[in-house]
């Protein structure tokens, strides 16, 4: 055997060494963890939204007080076998550390496990709360204030600091229709102002301004208009400093904090 023949031997002999050796190494390796974000847009954003705040097929589940309060194990069961008879499909098929990794992300899109930094001090916007800024005349927290808009109990959670203050220096920036004054035309001409509270192909329920509530069948509807607006005050930005501003949103993000403990303490 010529010293080529053996030099070309030994060569081949010591690449496939080195590749067993990395073979070997590779293997040893964990898996990489799985992209929750990626997951959650491929397979949830469609129906509900990149951010889950809903979209053009599914609710909004990052904000929506019914589903941040479910515990991990519940949001894990929804995600593996769907919800029958509501469009929600199945995806268990997927695995249950895919299935973890979707869950994660979604707890993240609902502020849960995120610390974020709030300016203000929350007493002093509690103050102006109930205060000055007569938020508790139409909206109420853990009890305490008005009915006749949203409960703001954990209207914190899920949100940014700057979605917060937007909400509250231009309100029809993301205008809902539930948040919309309206008036109900009759059929036979009667009016009725307030705001929706339920409605279906059958029916509508309308919240008057004193707190009634009124059932109408759709047949006897003749319209129903919107006022195009929020309810809330649109003058905030000059009612309040910039520094009643910041109070004010610590507050509402504090009633976030407050409510994420305690759903944790039930759980636990």
């Amino acid at each position: 055997m010529n010293s080529k023949t053996t030099v070309l031997i030994y060569g081949c002999i010591a690449a496939l060494i080195a590749a067993l050796a990395l073979r070997e190494c590779l293997s040893a390796q964990p898996p990489s963890e799985p992209n929750g974000a990626a997951l959650f847009a491929a397979n949830c954003g469609a129906c509900h939204g990149s951010d889950g705040r809903s979209g053009e097929r599914a609710p909004n589940i990052a904000t929506r007080r019914e589903v941040v309060s479910l515990s991990d194990a519940d949001l894990i069961r929804i995600v593996q076998n769907g919800i029958a008879g509501n469009g929600m499909p199945a995806f268990g098929y997927m695995g249950q550390v895919k299935v973890d990794a979707i869950v994660h992300h979604l707890r993240r899109l609902q502020g849960i496990g995120v610390a974020i930094a709030v300016p203000g001090d929350p007493r002093l916007g509690e103050s102006l709360f109930f205060g000055k800024a007569e938020c508790s005349n139409c909206h109420m927290v853990n009890g305490r204030g008005g009915y006749r808009a949203e409960e703001l109990s954990g209207y914190g959670r899920g949100r940014s600091v700057e979605d917060v203050r937007a909400s509250i220096i231009d309100p029809d920036r993301k205008l809902d229709r539930s948040a919309q004054h309206v008036t109900v035309v009759r059929r036979d001409g009667q009016t009725f102002a307030g705001f929706i509270r339920n409605q279906d192909n059958f029916s509508l329920v309308l919240q008057t301004e004193d707190g009634a509530f009124l059932l109408f069948a759709r047949d006897r509807i003749a319209r129903i208009e919107y006022s195009g607006h929020s309810s809330m005050p649109r003058d905030y930005e000059s009612q309040l400093s910039s520094k009643e501003l910041d109070d004010l949103v610590s507050y509402l993000m504090k009633t976030g904090a407050v409510e994420k403990k305690t759903v944790k303490g039930d759980d636990e």
